[in-house]
């Protein structure tokens, strides 16, 4: 019994039909369901990008007005910065006129109240009378108490 080749062609088709609507109606149901959660979503994203639009639009204004602010403080900025630069090269004279003082000024302060207390040595061995040497007293201590 020989099997022509006509009959074997009919009857390959069918096996091939037969497993491939299967596939072709789940291929359907996936598209159907998948164009329906387009659709659903697709006004969302469309909202959704419609928001992220004005915010990006809303940041650029902000932004350009941010901008014009600090042109206008830009002069500000470098006159501080020039002023951070004169301190700074200041900084070291003052350091420097800093330490003189503060040596110089022991020895000074020590100068002035020698010649304070020579003063009323000198006034005490003049023979003036009890009563001005008592005032000029009280005035050299209240000079040397505000030094």
């Amino acid at each position: 019994m020989t099997i022509s080749a006509p009959l074997l062609a009919v009857v390959l088709l069918a096996l091939l039909v037969g497993a491939a609507i299967p596939v072709l109606y789940q291929m359907y149901q996936v598209l159907r369901r998948a164009r329906a959660a387009l659709d659903t979503a697709g006004p969302r994203l469309e909202r959704t990008l419609d928001q992220v639009g004005q915010a990006a639009s809303r940041l650029d204004r902000i932004g350009s007005a941010l901008e014009t602010q600090a042109q206008t403080l830009k002069p500000l900025f470098e006159a501080a910065s020039m002023l951070r630069r004169s301190i700074d090269r200041s900084g070291k004279w003052l350091g420097t006129a800093m330490t003189l003082g503060g040596a110089a000024g022991p020895a000074v302060i020590a100068g002035v109240r020698a010649f304070f207390s020579g003063a009323e040595d000198r006034q005490n061995t003049d023979g003036h009378s009890a009563h001005r040497t008592s005032n000029h007293d009280s005035h050299n201590k209240e000079t040397l108490h505000d030094l």
